[in-house]
This record gives structure tokens, C-alpha cells and sequence, in this order.
């Protein structure tokens, strides 16, 4: 109940701040959905968990929004060796002078396990002529109790 309510405050928010990109539209397309705390068909990025340990082509989206309802879009492919990840801003009202996309090249992902939290992050990750790590996803650990980690 409590998801249900934090999802429709989150849409009200949205449609009175006018996105570009609101959560619906995100689960229409099969992105994993990060809410700035629960995070939406998880079983998705946990697909593409299971084809890179195959060593297997593979691509997911990860639609984060901050607490304002503005979407930052990860499309994150694997092509059997390397990540390919672009950051897409292009939807986020609050932009400024960023650049819309960003893209970068990461040689390995790092899952971290907390205490409260599982971390998903990008190593090795390049981008112009700097080399850094790029965290792409954190999920509170009781949201995915009935998953093998």
C-alpha cells in the first residue's frame, strides 16, 4: 500500500510539474523505474544481470527521478565485453548548461552489498580522456528479500 501511495503521490507530482518523461510512461517502455527510493521492475535489470554473467549480449533502462519528479534516463547495453552507457538528461526540465547525453565506455559492473542497501556501479568507465566509476542503480535491500543476490 505504502508503494502504491509513494507511486501516485509521484504521478500527481508530475503532472502538476508538467514531465516530460513520468513514471508511466517509463513502465510503458520497460525501464527499471528509480523513484529516489523504490525502484519499479527490478526483474528487468535482474534479466540483465543473468546475460552478462552469460557473457551475453544485452540492454536496459533505468529511468531515475529526483524527488522533483526530473528524469535522468541510463541506457546501459552490454556487448559481451564492455558497457556502453548514455546518460540522457534530455528530458529533465532542470538541464542548464549540462550537456543533454553523455557517453561513456565502463570495462566492468560492481554489485556492493550494505547493510541496507545493494549497489550496482560502473568501473573503469571512460569518458573523454578520464577514467571513473559511475553507480547506476541502489536498491534497498527489503525490496528484494525474495531475490537471489
Amino acid at each position: 500500500m505504502r508503494k502504491l501511495l509513494c507511486l501516485l503521490l509521484f504521478l500527481g507530482t508530475c503532472m502538476l510539474s508538467a514531465c516530460s518523461y513520468d513514471s508511466e510512461t517509463a513502465a510503458k517502455n520497460g525501464d527499471v523505474i528509480n523513484m529516489n527510493g523504490p525502484v519499479y521492475n527490478f526483474h528487468r535489470f535482474e534479466r540483465f544481470l543473468d546475460n552478462i554473467e552469460a557473457k551475453e549480449a544485452a540492454y536496459v533502462r533505468i529511468a531515475n527521478y529526483t524527488p522533483e519528479g526530473n528524469p535522468t534516463l541510463y541506457n546501459l547495453s552490454f556487448d559481451g565485453s564492455v558497457f556502453n552507457l548514455e546518460i540522457d538528461l534530455s528530458k529533465n526540465k532542470d538541464l542548464g548548461d549540462s550537456p543533454a547525453k553523455v557517453n561513456m565506455t565502463c570495462s566492468e559492473l560492481i554489485s556492493e552489498e550494505g547493510q541496507q542497501l545493494f549497489t550496482y556501479t560502473l568501473e573503469g568507465c571512460q569518458q573523454d580522456s578520464t577514467v571513473e566509476s559511475f553507480t547506476i542503480l541502489s536498491i534497498m535491500k527489503e525490496q528484494v528479500e525474495d531475490h537471489e543476490h
